[in-house]
């Protein structure tokens, strides 16, 4: 027998948000990787001013993704009695933070590399992939945020 979903109550039309909104900043802080090795590879100031921007906007729209997934952490008892939840969550507060950390590095000057920040956007990388694994596994396994039409 199927397990009963766990209705999300950050949602629109029975679509949780916070897989909504996450897509982009994953995609910011992967990239980031690949704008940190273009500046070591072609010295161009752009693909530091890059690294900037994709920091910025990645660690943004992440904390903004966060606070929807906490309102289900919070709100949703189902949600908030599994371990992998709060697994999920804090994994993604430490990831969040070193992507924030990354961003102040480069704030300060933007036509400057750091290479710092190279390893904080490869360590971000590798707990991005941890995390969205446990978040992966709450969608597929515990069905968290499914919703089935009758």
């Amino acid at each position: 027998m199927a397990k009963e979903p766990i209705i999300s109550r950050m949602s629109v039309a029975g679509h949780p948000m916070h897989p909504m909104l996450i897509h982009f900043p994953v995609a910011f802080l992967l990239g980031l990787v690949g704008a940190d090795l273009a500046f070591l590879y072609t010295a161009d100031p752009f693909w530091a001013r890059v690294g900037l921007w994709l920091a910025g906007l990645g660690s943004l729209g992440g904390w903004l993704a966060g606070l929807a997934g906490l309102v289900d952490l919070v709100f949703v008892p189902r949600i908030r009695n599994l371990i992998i939840a709060w697994s999920h969550a804090l994994m993604a507060v430490m990831t969040l933070s070193l992507a924030s950390f990354n961003w102040l590095l480069r704030y300060n000057d933007e036509n400057v590399f750091d290479p710092w920040g190279l390893y904080i956007s490869l360590l971000t990388a590798a707990l991005i992939t941890v995390t969205s694994v446990l978040g992966g596994q709450m969608v597929y396994h515990h069905a968290v945020g499914v919703h089935i039409d009758s």
